[in-house]
């Protein structure tokens, strides 16, 4: 049963409540209510029941809903969209020009449900759910700079490209409240740690690039996808940018000195884990997603640039 509490006025904040595909963390889903209601995210296609069913108890009809909004097109946080919106005749699903392209693609799809079945394993589909293709007219295409009309506020539309090329970021104009996909990485709070953006795919150049942009906006609360809430925003995004660039220079160093991705691992952990409540091994056995896609996704990068 998912986890529901009201992070900020009209805003609900729906987690899996412990409930974890091998220790993977499934995505924190984000319910905000208005004249035109959405869903920011909408996590993996296993996840619906729980969304459903905590929307339900909220008292709203799911029926209603206006605008379905994954940051970014990976199976974690969009993977369930299609067979949500297939339920839903009103929604319509709000994207980048090429990520709507890629949600509409079966072909894409299952390629990128294969290349997510390579890093979490061969039944990675079976685990997380299928992705289904959404129909074009389902859209509502985006770019930056742009605002989505809710009622009462707007979500200020923030082209944040490093972790997937067409990730997108949210401002709550009224509450001042930035959701944040993947654009900084993962943080929880109650154990204060961290999760770099790197992932297979992801650039960690530009990723540094879109924090900065996002530092800029001097939002109020930070609403992670993977992770939960905090108002600690000053001092977050910058221990998030400072972790993202020394990950990136450690990474480095130990691919040029030939360590194997365990060894990698515990070099990046023994950064995260600074200031936090878990030792190196508990960052670890907490987080054994970790080592397949962050340290996969920095050598895939050095290697594509020969660095």
């Amino acid at each position: 049963m998912a986890q529901v509490s009201e992070v900020a006025e009209r805003i609900y904040e729906i987690k899996p409540g412990g409930k974890e595909i091998e220790n993977f963390p499934l995505c924190t889903v984000y319910l905000i209510v208005d004249d035109n209601t959405a869903l920011v995210e909408v996590g993996c296609s296993v996840q619906l029941p729980d969304i459903l069913e905590a929307v339900d108890k909220l008292g709203y009809d799911i029926k209603k809903l206006s605008y379905i909004i994954p940051t970014h097109v990976h199976p974690d946080h969009a993977g369930g969209a299609g067979l949500l919106v297939r339920q839903l005749p009103q929604a319509r699903v709000v994207a980048y020009t090429r990520a709507a392209k890629v949600l509409a693609d079966p072909s894409i799809l299952e390629r990128l449900m294969q290349g997510f079945m390579r890093v979490y394993g061969d039944d990675a589909q079976e685990r997380f759910g299928e992705m289904v293709p959404i129909a074009e007219e389902r859209f509502v295409l985006v770019a930056d700079g742009e605002s989505i009309p809710l009622g009462e506020r707007e979500l200020k539309v923030i082209h944040t490209p490093g972790h997937d090329p067409n990730h997108l970021c949210f401002l709550d104009t009224k509450s001042r409240g930035l959701f944040c996909g993947d654009a900084l990485g993962g943080y929880f709070s109650e154990v204060e740690v961290s999760v770099p953006s790197s992932a297979p795919g992801s650039d960690p150049i530009i990723t540094l690039q879109s924090i900065e942009k996002l530092q800029e906006l001097n939002p109020a609360i930070l609403f992670f996808s993977h992770g939960g809430n905090t108002r600690e925003v000053t001092r977050i995004m910058r221990m998030l940018a400072d972790n993202n660039r020394q990950c990136t220079d450690i990474a480095l160093n130990a691919l040029k000195a030939g360590m194997d991705m365990a060894e990698i691992a515990n070099s990046l952990a023994d950064v995260l884990v600074k200031g936090s409540k878990l030792t190196r091994e508990d960052y670890l056995a907490a987080s054994p997603y970790f080592v397949p896609a962050t340290v996969e996704g920095y050598r895939q990068y050095f290697n594509k640039k020969k660095i």
